[in-house]
């Protein structure tokens, strides 16, 4: 189960960041449900004894009867605990909290989202309004993500990901609804460029790490990156033959492939970068890399 979850997270790619946001929610949730229901916890009363022992000694008058041997002929009763009742709905507070915590969410989503795709959309030169619906329908499947965590924490639970299936599904009906924004030509080109999003983030995330890349290096790089990834992952950016494997299976070819990749890339960028920039970037790579068990 913990091998099918790490590889659902891996193929989920640069949505990861976003739902580890959301189980952190959902947690902060959990906790305060937790909290709520100890409160109205039930205290069951200390046993009561009829009389202490000096009492029973000094007191003539009660009759002391054996006690009464159970009957040998029934079979012994099991003790049946009780399932623990669910916990209580949230109050306003943390219905209000959630409000709050959903629209910075949204409001956080679109700003990285449209910051991720800000190229795409020059370089297809679309207008503000279709730009807000292509931003509307890469976020979507967060958001359902979000009300999907917040359900569940009202039971006390973990939402459950989507499967590998469930993904592709997913996929395939919002690549249909951009190609109908976007038409055939605007589609495939936007497609080519969603492609390099997992070596798009790694380069910021160098610059953030104070790589300080030319833009020269940084295009040039990006092309390595790209290009590698297509040679050992494919353009899909999982290979095919994972769906025929167990999860652990699965998992353990994803990083032999993954340790590849930053070889090959490592190999590829040694007259581009400087010593220091190239252990940034496999500092980045091995911290975005799936981890064994």
């Amino acid at each position: 189960m913990h091998s099918r979850k790490k590889l659902t997270l891996l193929v989920i790619g640069g949505s990861t960041c976003f739902i580890v946001f959301i189980l952190l929610s959902v947690l902060f949730h959990r906790d305060r449900i937790a909290n709520s229901a100890s409160t109205f916890q039930t205290v069951n009363p200390s046993p009561i004894a009829i009389g202490s022992p000096d009492d029973r000694e000094n007191n003539s008058d009660l009759v002391r009867e054996p006690p009464v041997p159970p009957d040998q002929s029934q079979p012994e009763k099991k003790e049946h605990l009780a399932p623990p009742p669910p916990p209580p709905p949230l109050d306003k507070a943390a219905i209000e909290f959630h409000r709050t915590v959903a629209a910075s969410f949204t409001a956080e989503l679109r700003e990285r989202t449209k910051r991720l795709y800000g190229l795409a959309f020059q370089q297809l030169g679309l207008p503000a309004n279709l730009q807000e619906k292509v931003i509307d329908i890469l976020t979507q499947q967060q958001q359902q993500l979000e009300r999907q965590a917040f359900e569940a924490a009202q039971s006390g639970k973990l939402p459950d990901l989507p499967s590998p299936e469930e993904m592709r599904t997913q996929q395939v009906q919002q690549d249909n609804q951009l190609r109908l924004v976007l038409g055939d030509a605007g589609f495939a080109q936007f497609k080519q460029y969603q492609a390099t999003i997992p070596d798009r983030i790694i380069i910021s995330q160098m610059s953030e790490q104070g790589a300080n890349l030319s833009e020269s290096q940084a295009q040039k790089l990006l092309q390595i990156l790209t290009a590698s990834r297509e040679q050992i992952f494919g353009q899909a950016g999982v290979a095919p033959n994972l769906n025929s494997m167990s999860p652990d299976q699965a998992m353990a070819a994803t990083q032999q492939q993954q340790a590849l990749l930053q070889q090959t890339v490592s190999d590829r960028v040694q007259s581009l970068l400087a010593p220091e920039q190239a252990k940034t970037l496999q500092g980045v790579i091995s911290k975005l890399s799936p981890q064994p068990q």
